[in-house]
């Protein structure tokens, strides 16, 4: 059963309506449960909060030797397993129930069966958990008698508090041992580590990271050093080049050559300019060698030979001074230069000089050469020792640390056994020691009755609306066929599922349309050449012209599916319903068909409007809507079309039919509305000329729809019922009653001719091939 579609008006209804039931059902429960709690053996609970302190000093030292300085730190989970293994162990349980005769526990026979069944009960009577706040720690046992229940709580904790001191005496001194051995064990390694931290230093002195500083300074003056001796031995090898060319000029030509220390003058029976040139030109290719050309003294040399050239022998000698020697005889010079000659032993003494100095350089030279090598290899070195040395150095502070924590916990220890020999250390406290139960815990008296409580109104309310359920409505066309006997024209699916949204999406869409105004085209039509009647029926569509001259009109509700949304599945069933209708005619000219419902809100107005629409717009049939339902008339809303004059102005003789009919479209229905109802409806006594009417009306039109009131709450329908030639009967899916339906149908009597409309399928009950478009792609253009 579909229950989506159900108000909460419906299920209050259903409950009030069964209130009884649902009072019986809550008071039976309750009953229940109240005879629960009276029957069942009571337990009381003691219990005892216990409070795990002064373990702090043992937490440090228990855990045994840890590197990283942190002690164990046991959590209340911890705790509350450690109580636990104590309390349910065997002995502890014999011990408690051998005691206290609990569950006839044997003493004589600790492994006999009556002792196991007895510890079994123990552990099943026994809780250990921590609080809600997770402070504390609590232990109970539930007993029949609240006095042993106590006492078995006081007892139970008593034994596990001495247990635990014991433990934990006998664990300090085990804890005191094992720290001396391990004292004793890290100070030899911690003096093993200081020998070879000393070793390493002395093997590697002057490699130490500390003195990276004093040997890159050292090997910076090592480098100048060297450099200013290469400067020195630079400027001794020109002067021993010089002074080698000196000694061969003079000792080839007899002459002191220009660069020589000391100095000469030319030989007089020779060109005084070839000396001078050939000294110009010896400083002219040493001067090429270390200079650019554009250097002073090398421009100055070559301007001095081009000069030489250019003059003669005798202008050089005018230039040069006169000396007292010049008119002495080349001969006599000589050998007098060979018996002194006290210039080549000055140039061969300073060559001496030169070369002794020279050496000395040298030597300097290799010495600086071998301390920058050596210095180099230090600092090449100093990384690898560096590494090597925070190596050792970083073992030795760990077995530092280790040493001085196993020191303190050693200490740590000692007072801890001078606190656990004076009972001064408990790691447990009771807070709140064991009381004597005065309520039991089992039954749970407001538990059991809230429950009892809950269950008869779950079962009241559900039996309500179960039973209110079941007599709803159908939900296909088989329940219908099989529980009725009728054939179903047509599955109507909900109005949404062709507008693409929510009913309330389509109520406020047509709510907008009916109070909106169209202007079309066009003017009111005196005949209609598809009406062959003597006589035209005037197509009324409005009421006043527009400064254009155009009428104004309201406009066909989103109830006019067929209209709106040709090419949805509703219109296709309501296409559907009226190719049936038409089959059931049979041989007829002129069809009236009656369309109502057992009650009010079931779709029958739009029924008729869409069954009308479709006939006259599909299947090209002259049809008429007449709107009947004079205590609720709908028709002239749905198709948009002026309210009266219509059928009461018709049946009063005010107005003729001509003047009343409406056309929806140039190809739609013709729309007879019900007119001016207002407060006072039509009379019965006038149904005898509705009657004439339709007769009428049937001379010129194929198919009469005539949208009646509902079977039930009026009498209207007894009297509408024998003017039909066919009666379409809507039924609103999952929400008209069948026993509702069944009812209206015996109102109705003969249902030879009748069929049934089952109208409001929602997605739920519409099969899934009626949730779809007939062209979806048609829809979607129809859409944009």
């Amino acid at each position: 059963m579909n229950t989506r579609t159900l108000s909460p008006e419906d299920y209050w209804r259903a409950v009030v309506s069964r209130k009884w039931l649902v009072i019986s059902a809550i008071l039976v429960s309750l009953s229940i449960a109240g005879a629960v709690c009276a029957l069942m053996p009571k337990m009381y609970q003691s219990a005892t909060k216990m409070w795990f302190e002064g373990a702090k000093i043992e937490e440090s030292i228990v855990s045994g030797p840890n590197p990283a300085g942190m002690g164990y730190a046991p959590t209340l989970d911890d705790r509350v397993m450690e109580v636990r293994q104590f309390v349910m162990g065997r002995k502890t349980l014999g011990q408690i129930a051998g005691e206290f005769g609990l569950f006839g526990y044997e003493k004589d026979r600790p492994d006999g069966v009556d002792s196991e069944n007895a510890v079994r009960a123990m552990r099943g009577s026994i809780k250990v958990e921590p609080t809600k706040d997770k402070l504390f720690i609590t232990l109970s046992f539930s007993n029949e008698d609240p006095i042993i229940a106590r006492d078995v709580t006081s007892r139970l904790s008593d034994l596990f508090i001495e247990e635990t001191l014991k433990d934990r005496e006998r664990g300090v001194e085990a804890a005191e041992d094992f720290l001396g051995l391990e004292l004793k064990h890290a100070k030899s390694e911690l003096e093993a580590k200081e020998k070879i931290i000393s070793e390493f230093k002395q093997l590697h002195l002057g490699e130490l990271p500390q003195q990276i500083d004093a040997n890159l300074r050292k090997l910076d003056r090592l480098q100048e050093d060297m450099r200013s001796q290469s400067e020195q031995s630079q400027s001794l090898s020109s002067r021993l080049i010089q002074i080698d060319k000196s000694i061969k000029d003079y000792e080839e030509t007899g002459e002191i050559g220009s660069d020589s220390p000391i100095g000469g003058a030319s030989k007089r029976n020779k060109d005084p300019r070839l000396g001078r040139i050939k000294e110009l030109e010896r400083r002219l290719v040493e001067l090429s060698s270390m200079y650019k050309e554009t250097y002073p003294d090398l421009v100055q040399v070559k301007e001095e030979i081009r000069k030489l050239k250019e003059m003669t022998s005798a202008q050089y000698r005018d230039l040069l001074p006169e000396s007292d020697e010049a008119d002495e005889p080349i001969a006599n010079k000589k050998s007098k230069r060979k018996a002194i000659d006290p210039y080549h032993a000055e140039l061969l003494k300073q060559r001496e000089d030169i070369v002794l100095e020279l050496d000395a350089l040298k030597r300097r030279q290799a010495h600086i050469s071998s301390e920058i090598s050596q210095y180099e290899r230090r600092v090449e070195h100093t990384p690898e020792r560096e590494q090597r040395l925070k190596t050792l150095e970083r073992d030795y502070e760990n077995l530092q640390k280790n040493y001085q924590s196993l020191l303190d916990k050693k200490l740590s220890a000692g007072m801890q056994k001078s606190l656990a020999q004076g009972r001064k250390g408990a790691k447990f406290s009771i807070v709140d020691p064991a009381y004597t139960p005065v309520v039991p815990v089992v039954p749970n008296i407001p538990i059991i009755m809230a429950a009892g409580l809950v269950l008869g109104c779950a079962l009241g309310f559900g039996g309500a609306v179960g039973l209110e359920l079941m007599g709803r409505g159908f939900r296909s066309a088989e329940e219908v066929e099989v529980t009725l006997g009728l054939p179903v024209i047509a599955s109507i699916p909900l109005y949404e599922s062709a507008f693409g949204g929510s009913m309330q999406t389509v109520r406020a869409l047509s709510g907008k349309n009916r109070a909106s105004a169209l202007l079309l085209p066009g003017s009111a039509q005196k005949g209609d050449d598809n009406i062959p009647v003597a006589g035209s029926l005037t197509a009324t569509t409005g009421r006043g012209r527009g400064q254009n001259g155009q009428l104004h009109s309201p406009t066909p509700g989103l109830e006019l599916v067929s209209m709106w949304r040709p090419l949805s599945f509703v219109a296709e069933q309501y296409r559907v319903a009226a190719t049936r209708l038409e089959l059931m005619t049979g041989d007829r000219k002129s069809t009236a068909i009656v369309v109502t419902s057992a009650v009010m809100g079931e779709g029958k107005s739009s029924t008729a409007l869409n069954l009308g629409y479709v006939l006259a717009k599909d299947l090209d049939r002259r049809t008429i809507v007449i709107d009947c339902d004079l205590k609720r008339p709908m028709q002239h809303i749905y198709a948009g079309v002026w309210q009266h004059p219509g059928l009461v102005e018709v049946l009063r003789g005010t107005k003729a039919v001509e003047d009343c009919v409406q056309r929806l479209g140039e190809t739609g229905p013709w729309i007879l509305p019900a007119g001016a109802v207002g407060d006072n409806p039509l009379a019965l006594s006038k149904m005898h000329q509705l009657a004439d009417l339709i007769t009428d009306l049937k001379e010129r039109f194929d198919y009469v729809i005539i949208d009646a009131p509902p079977v039930l709450p009026l009498a209207d329908m007894q009297v509408l019922a024998s003017m039909g030639d066919l009666l379409a009967y809507v039924v609103k899916a999952s929400m008209t009653g069948r026993d509702v339906v069944q009812k209206a149908l015996k109102a109705i009597g003969d249902t030879t001719n009748v069929g049934v409309i089952l109208n409001g399928l929602d997605a739920h009950t519409t099969p899934y091939y009626m949730q779809q478009e007939y062209y979806r792609e048609a829809h979607h253009e129809q859409l944009k």
